[in-house]
């Protein structure tokens, strides 16, 4: 074996010895295990007594504990793996496999300098003892308590099933140690059968086959192969945490039921492979430190066919077992909520957006990927190649309409997000074939709840912003400077800032609010074959502005709902990225309140 790739306890024998040290310290003499240490892993086993290792600081009331110890290949860098193989908790342990939860998961919590005698020393009673609570009231009250839903110990989280579960949490059911919630039809990317990305593309309850769940189109599409399954309600986690052996259970739950349930799919075979059946299960599982609900698993029945040797020498064919647990990719808006709960509001909100250009459409993905329930979207261009630098989508964007682009993006990506497009230069010349301004303005913004202008045009902006101010709309307006050497962000909220976007421009005019900086020697270019000049800057300088424009309009949205994303508490924030020498610096903004300056606004 190579120096360069030799386990951690050959190159550092004297860590080895160290660790070996620790526990005759204690006196625990372990044992190795020489089959897998040949194959680079190092696992120890030894007891530990409370009345015979007293240095590990054991209750006397704990029974000795039958310890396994497995290192990882980069220690002391990360923390061994603990198992308890005599031991069964109701929390901190992992039920199928048994090791211990000693510290929590983030790498943080361990400390290289740690043996694992030291490491037991500190843990082992700690978690023994914790363990074994299952108070809800007692175990809210640690701050470094967590949930620990079994369902994550059955399965590797690479090949989860996408499922928006929605529908059938909320089917109430009667007691049973099994119940039919309904059926799924599974779909499969062509290609290998298990082990790959599935979706439960539609869900329908048991009776009337009624669909109580189904997958936007975009995500359909994608699936050409598609099975039916089951969706079954337990009292109890399948107890085996071994897919062939919880399916024999499972089938025999099944048929001792006094519903007599017949759960029998189609099977589906390609390449070799035959999935027999799939079935969501919902079963009680921790979902708050002491807290029960219910969880979500899929258990696949499948086979691959082998050709087994016979002792005639011909070969024949046989089936090996292949099935295999896979987590649930939950996608539906309660799990998505979860991660952004000061976003709740958005969905309710509309914002129309003028302006797709490098700072506008960014914003636009934005604001649908944080679920804004519906955009207007306003522009006039197409996407030029050249630009794909600085615009957020590449080569299947050039030559097509930004509006096109983006609304399509939004409907395969983002559904819950509604789109609507309008392909319209403000302040173009009018023709007789087409609604006049008025007309398209009114369709972009009645009832809307944001106006966010992004058109980097002082004529559109004064513009737009007094349309937004005549129809008592919230505005929030972003641009960048040449050479993407700073941007401003602002906002008139009606009813509540005190000026205006004219007020801005007095502001700056006479110095109480600072221009941006700008590259002006070299900021804008004239690119070959385009008839208007354009500005330097890079996508990542401009997405300075950008993120806080939408922070901007975020926080306007939320401001009132109860427990939303805070309000600023500013009106315009001015960004710098250039130091005086002209060279690269760390993002600096100058927050201010917009104050009454212009004549309209100092006679109201």
């Amino acid at each position: 074996m190579s120096t360069t790739h030799a386990p951690w306890f050959e190159t550092d024998p004297l860590r080895l010895q160290r660790e070996l040290d620790a526990l005759d310290a204690l006196s625990v003499k372990p044992t190795v295990d020489l089959d897998i240490q040949r194959r680079g892993i190092l696992r120890l086993t030894f007891t530990v007594d409370p009345a015979l290792h007293p240095g590990f600081g054991l209750a006397t009331e704990h029974h000795p504990v039958e310890v396994a110890v497995i290192y990882p290949d980069n220690f002391p860098y990360f923390k061994p793996e603990v198992y308890g193989l005599n031991v069964s908790l109701p929390r901190h342990q992992n039920p199928i496999q048994k090791n211990l939860c000693l510290l929590p998961r983030a790498t943080e919590y361990w400390n290289v300098e740690w043996t694992v005698a030291d490491y037991l020393v500190a843990q082992l009673d700690k978690v023994l003892t914790q363990g074994a609570l299952v108070d809800e009231s007692v175990l809210a009250a640690d701050p470094d308590e967590q949930a620990e839903p079994a369902s994550v110990y059955y399965a590797n989280a690479s090949n989860p099933i996408v499922f928006d579960s929605s529908g059938f949490d909320a089917l109430v059911t009667a007691e049973a140690e099994i119940t039919v919630l309904g059926r799924v039809q599974v779909g499969v990317i062509g290609g290998r059968m298990i082990n790959n990305r599935m979706a439960v593309l539609e869900g329908t309850t048991a009776g009337n086959e009624e669909v109580v769940g189904r997958l936007p189109d975009a995500l359909q599409k994608q699936f050409s192969l598609r099975f039916k399954g089951y969706v079954l309600r337990l009292s109890e986690r399948p107890p085996y945490g071994n897919a062939a052996q919880d399916i024999q259970w499972l089938k025999h739950l099944a048929e001792k039921s006094t519903n007599g349930l017949g759960l029998r799919s189609r099977p589906l075979s390609k390449n070799g492979t035959t999935i027999n059946q799939v079935w969501a299960l919902n079963f009680p599982e921790e979902v708050g430190p002491g807290k029960m609900g219910m969880g979500w698993l899929f258990l696949i029945d499948a086979v691959r066919e082998v050709t087994l040797p016979r002792n005639s020498g011909k070969a024949a064919k046989g089936a090996l077992d292949a099935s295999y647990y896979a987590q649930a990719a939950r996608s539906n808006p309660r799990d998505i909520g979860v991660r952004v709960p000061s976003l709740t509001g958005l969905p309710g909100c509309s914002i129309a957006v003028v302006g797709l250009g490098a700072i506008g459409a960014p914003a636009v993905m934005e604001f649908a990927r944080n679920q804004v329930g519906a955009l207007r979207l306003m522009d006039f261009d197409s996407v030029n190649p050249a630009t794909t630098v600085r615009w957020p989508l590449g080569v299947n964007a050039f030559g097509r309409l930004k509006t096109e682009v983006l609304e399509q993006f939004i409907r395969d990506e983002y559904p819950r997000t509604t789109v609507r497009v309008f392909e319209h230069k403000v302040g173009g010349s009018p023709t007789p074939d087409k609604p006049s301004e008025r007309q398209i303005m009114d369709k972009l913004l009645t009832g809307v709840s944001l106006l966010f202008d992004a058109s980097a045009e002082v004529g559109v902006s004064n513009f737009l912003s007094a349309e937004a101010m005549r129809r008592n709309i919230p505005y929030v307006s972003a641009y960048a400077t040449p050479g993407a050497w700073g941007g401003l962000v602002m906002r008139v909220v009606p009813g509540k800032t005190k000026g205006c976007w004219m007020c801005l421009q007095y502001a700056k005019f006479n110095g109480t609010i600072p221009h941006t900086v700008s590259d002006v020697a070299a900021g804008r270019v004239q690119a070959p074959g385009c008839g208007d000049l354009t500005f330097t800057g890079a996508s990542f300088d401009l997405q300075n502005v950008t993120l806080a424009a939408v922070r901007l309009a975020v926080s306007t949205l939320c401001a009132d709902i109860p427990g939303g994303y805070p309000d600023a508490s500013w009106d315009v924030g001015v960004l710098r990225l250039t130091d005086d020498e002209k060279l690269a610096a760390l993002p600096v903004w100058q927050a201010f309140s917009l104050q009454a300056q212009c004549p309209r606004c100092l006679k109201n």
